[in-house]
């Protein structure tokens, strides 16, 4: 591992992994809190407490950068888009971010103490590749979304909707 690596340990099981920013000096910046009902916060705790025994792996972000300056990357690019949006209403230019590990640190540094957090939208990961790349990204909640939406129940039922939508009149009292 190295300073300003996001790293990562397999929780439950693997049932999911929580994230955070190596800061090099046995400490790691993360969402945490001390138990489940506590509220998450952007903490600096010591490596063995953000292990919990578990092995810590380092991700990987060759492909993600391959992937930002690929044309058929139409997923990665939107996200770029969107987040450069975003980030620039904030002061943040993506073409111009520092990605050295002293700049992904300053950045984790910065949001200790925020209380943000939200499973969906802004978890241990969300905060972590945003440190590392400036693109908040959840590849857990991604995989989470894809297996909801692909399963044959929520096509059936998407279809279903389509059809009553498109080919049945409308009547008073109904949407």
């Amino acid at each position: 591992m190295a300073r300003g690596d996001h790293i990562y340990v397999e929780r439950l099981n693997g049932i999911y992994a929580h994230h955070g920013i190596d800061t090099g000096d046995g400490w790691v910046i993360h969402y945490t809190g001390k138990n489940w009902r506590d509220p998450r916060k952007v903490q600096r705790t010591t490596i063995e407490d953000f292990a919990q025994g578990g092995e810590i792996q380092i991700k990987d972000y060759s492909d993600f950068f391959a992937a930002l300056k690929s044309p058929n990357s139409y997923r990665r690019k939107t996200s770029y888009r969107i987040s450069r949006i975003l980030n620039r209403l904030s002061g943040i230019d993506l073409d111009q971010l520092d990605l050295s590990p002293e700049a992904v640190i300053d950045r984790a540094e910065a949001r200790i103490g925020e209380r943000a957090f939200s499973i969906i939208f802004h978890n241990c990961e969300h905060f972590s590749s945003w440190c590392k790349t400036g693109i908040g990204n959840s590849d857990q909640v991604n995989a989470i979304w894809k297996a909801t939406m692909t399963t044959p129940e929520f096509a059936r039922r998407r279809a279903e909707n389509l059809l009553i939508n498109v080919f049945e009149p409308k009547w008073p009292g109904r949407r």
